[in-house]
This record gives C-alpha cells, structure tokens and sequence, in this order.
C-alpha cells in the first residue's frame, strides 16, 4: 500500500489511496499491547501497572512502573 506520491519527477504518476486502504492505514482506533491502569499508592505516587493488578500489595514487584520515573510525570514537567 503506498501513499500518494508528489516528488517533482513529471515520469511519476500520483496515486491516491481507496477508501478501504485508508480504512486499514486509520491510526484513530488505537490497541494497547495490553490494559493499562493508573494507581496511586498511600503516599500519593502515581503509577502504570497492569490492569489486574492488586493495589493493596506492593506495586514495584507486580511489575508497576512508578510515573516520576518515566519520562511523562505526572504534573506536566
């Protein structure tokens, strides 16, 4: 599937994509690779775990990733 081309070369003729291929190319509808869940502990950190995880046990070790450790943390720095 190639998008229109449009590079100056008069020899290349432009082609524009079927409704069905821009059905297939749509990047709107977005699948996780898999459930994700925000948290926040006693102390009020934030963290990305795994959607079945369970919040009363430790987050670190059920594979959580604490937010002020990733590069988006919470607040907006």
């Amino acid at each position: 599937m190639k998008a229109a081309v449009n590079d100056g070369c008069p020899e290349r003729k432009e082609r524009v994509m079927s409704q069905k291929e821009k059905d297939k190319a749509n990047t709107d509808i977005h699948y996780p690779a898999r459930p994700l869940k925000f948290f926040k502990d006693k102390n009020g950190d934030g963290w990305l775990c795994d959607k079945n995880i369970d919040p009363e046990k430790d987050l670190r070790s059920q594979g959580c990733w604490r937010c002020e450790e990733m590069a988006f943390p919470m607040g907006g720095r």
